[in-house]
């Protein structure tokens, strides 16, 4: 699970504080709280965290394999779910979101699944241009399914 630039490693307790940072940096996504983070990174037999850190020296971290992204989904025998994925402002376009996104397909491959879901806002175009360019389609509405603005979100999927 490595890239030129980013290692994809499994998240532990210690990232917790890292993930929520990037995600609240973010104000599409859908802030989680302290405890739902907490939940999902020790229930490992429902999900799978994942984090990106940069091999290279980061100038503004003042170090080396600073976290960089994240993904948290749930993978079962047919269907993986990505619940939130998101690479910091500084690193974004630059790979990270990929790296992530290839560790979730072969992960959820791994464990038997045969496709994997996700929601969107409608909105966020960028974010659907990326999943599109990873095999996803539209295939379903979510009406008032985000909050803080309430919108509509898009379901994609992808098959395996």
């Amino acid at each position: 699970m490595k890239t030129s630039s980013v290692t994809v490693r499994f998240a532990d307790k210690k990232d917790m504080e890292r993930i929520i940072e990037i995600e609240r940096s973010w104000v599409h996504l859908s802030h989680w709280s302290v405890d739902a983070y907490r939940r999902l990174l020790n229930e490992s037999s429902l999900t799978v965290s994942l984090v990106a850190e940069s091999d290279g020296f980061d100038p503004g971290a003042r170090q080396s394999g600073r976290i960089v992204g994240f993904v948290i989904f749930h993978a079962t025998e047919s269907t993986a779910e990505i619940y939130n994925i998101a690479v910091e402002r500084g690193h974004a376009r630059l790979g990270v979101g990929s790296a992530l996104m290839r560790s979730v397909i072969d992960l959820s491959l791994d464990n038997g699944a045969r496709k994997v879901t996700l929601e969107v806002r409608k909105s966020n175009t960028g974010a659907i241009g990326f999943y599109q360019a990873f095999g996803f389609a539209i295939t379903g509405e979510r009406r008032r399914y985000y909050s803080n603005p309430v919108e509509d979100a898009f379901l994609m999927e992808r098959d395996l």
